[in-house]
C-alpha cells in the first residue's frame, strides 16, 4: 500500500545493532509501504541495498540476516565464535592487520624519534611512546565488485537514495545522491544545479553533495580500525559525523526513523570501562540527531503559528521507531534476531496507525517473517 503523502525513511546504522533497520525495512516491504526517498549511514547502506533487492523478489531479510549471522556464528559459543572474529577476521569483509601493524608501528616509532630529536628532548615522552601505537587494527575485504553492485542498485533505483561520508581533513561531509534524490530535492528546492556534484550546501555550511560510486560507497563503509587510505584522501564512515540524515529528507510530510539506539540511556548508569565506551558512542550519536530533530521540530510551531510562508514550509510529522534493549559495547559484534524482531513488530505497529489514519484501517500481521 503506497501512501499518497510523500514519505520518507531515515535509517542510522551502528554495527551489531544493524538489524534493527533490516526489521524495519521488512515490515515496510511486507506492507508495501514504498518511500519517496531513503537516507542511510554506515551498515545500513549494505541493508538498504538488500532492500531493494527483496522487494523485487518478494524476499524476506530476516532469512538474508540469518545467513549473515551464521557466517560468524559458526561454533555456537559466542566466546569461541568472538575469538575467532579476533584471530582471522570475516571473511570477505575485513581481516587483522597482523603485517601492516609492524610496518605501521616501525614508522610510527621513527616519527616519534624524529620529533624527540627536533624538541632537543622537551617531549612528553609518554605521549610520544604513546603515539607509537598504531591505529589502523583491521584490513576491509570488500572486492571492489561489492561496491559497485551497491553503486549501480542505488543509481537505478526509482526510490531517491542519500548516504553520507566525512573527510576529516577538509572537515566537510559530502553527501552522495542518487539521480532519483537529486531530482526530487531539486524540485522542491526550485534550483536547478543546487544539488549537482562538488555543489555545497545553502543551509548546512561544510555540507557537499556529491554522486553515489563504488568509491564513494566505500568512503561510506570506512571505519576508524581500518585507519586512513591516504590515496582515497582520508575519508570516513559518515555515521560518526551524522548517524541519521533528516535534512535531506524534509520534502517529505511523514519520515519514519529507525534508530538502534534509544534517545536515553536504558538501565543503570555504566560503572566499567567498556560501559562508558558504549556510553560515548551513544551520547554522540544522539547529540547529533537531536540538532536536526530539534530544526524540525522549530519549523513545525513556526508552520503553525503561521509565521512562514505554507509555499514553502509545511509540518513534517517523525514516526520514531527505537530500540528498547540496552546492547553493549561487545554486543555490537555481533547481529542478533531478537533486535530484528524488536523492529518488526514495532514497525508494523507503527506503519499500522499511520495507513489507519491516512487509508482505512488495515490489520497488520506482526508476526516477524521467517
Amino acid at each position: 500500500m503506497n501512501s499518497e503523502q510523500p514519505i520518507a525513511f531515515a535509517l542510522g546504522g551502528l554495527a551489531g545493532n544493524n538489524a534493527f533497520g533490516a526489521g524495519f525495512l521488512d515490515a515496510a516491504r511486507v506492507q508495501e509501504l514504498t518511500p519517496s526517498m531513503i537516507s542511510c549511514t554506515s551498515g545500513q547502506i549494505f541493508w538498504v541495498y538488500t532492500y531493494l533487492q527483496c522487494r523485487d523478489a518478494c524476499t524476506s531479510l530476516r532469512e538474508l540476516l540469518a545467513e549473515e549471522i551464521a557466517k560468524v556464528a559458526t561454533t555456537g559459543n559466542i566466546n569461541l565464535d568472538l575469538a575467532s572474529v579476533a584471530l582471522w577476521g570475516r571473511p570477505g569483509v575485513f581481516r587483522p592487520a597482523y603485517l601492516e601493524y609492524t610496518a605501521d608501528l616501525v614508522r610510527n616509532s621513527i616519527q616519534a624519534w624524529q620529533h624527540i630529536i627536533a624538541s632537543g628532548g622537551k617531549t612528553f615522552l609518554l605521549q610520544a611512546a604513546l603515539q607509537t601505537l598504531p591505529g589502523r587494527v583491521l584490513v576491509p575485504l570488500f572486492p571492489q565488485a561489492f561496491f559497485k553492485q551497491i553503486s549501480d542498485a542505488f543509481n537505478a533505483s526509482a526510490i531517491g537514495i542519500a548516504f553520507n561520508s566525512y573527510n576529516p581533513l577538509d572537515g566537510c561531509e559530502y553527501v552522495h545522491l542518487n539521480p532519483r534524490a537529486r531530482e526530487l530535492l531539486t524540485e522542491k528546492s526550485k534550483r536547478k544545479h543546487a544539488y549537482d556534484k562538488g555543489q555545497p550546501s545553502r543551509h548546512r555550511e561544510r555540507t557537499t553533495y556529491d554522486d553515489i560510486t563504488p568509491e564513494t560507497v566505500r568512503d561510506g563503509l570506512w571505519i576508524y580500525q581500518y585507519g586512513f587510505d591516504q590515496k582515497r584522501g582520508c575519508f570516513l564512515d559518515g555515521a560518526y559525523y551524522r548517524q541519521i540524515m533528516l535534512a535531506e529528507l524534509v520534502y517529505a510530510t511523514d519520515i519514519f526513523v529507525a534508530r538502534p539506539i534509544s534517545y536515553r540511556w536504558i538501565g543503570p548508569m555504566p560503572t566499567s570501562q567498556i560501559g562508558i565506551e558504549d556510553l560515548k558512542t551513544e551520547v554522540g550519536f544522539n547529540g547529533a540527531y537531536a540538532g536536526e530533530r530539534h530544526q524540525i521540530a522549530l519549523i513545525n510551531t513556526l508552520v503553525e503559528r503561521g509565521d512562514l510562508s505554507p509555499e514553502k514550509y509545511h509540518h513534517i510529522k517523525l514516526h520514531e521507531i527505537e530500540i528498547t534493549q540496552q546492547r553493549g559495547f561487545m554486543d555490537y559484534l555481533f547481529e542478533k534476531p531478537e533486535v530484528f524482531d524488536e523492529a518488526y513488530a514495532a514497525s508494523m505497529k507503527e506503519i499500522e496507525a499511520y495507513l489507519s489514519a491516512t487509508s482505512g484501517h488495515v490489520k497488520l500481521d506482526l508476526t516477524p517473517v521467517q
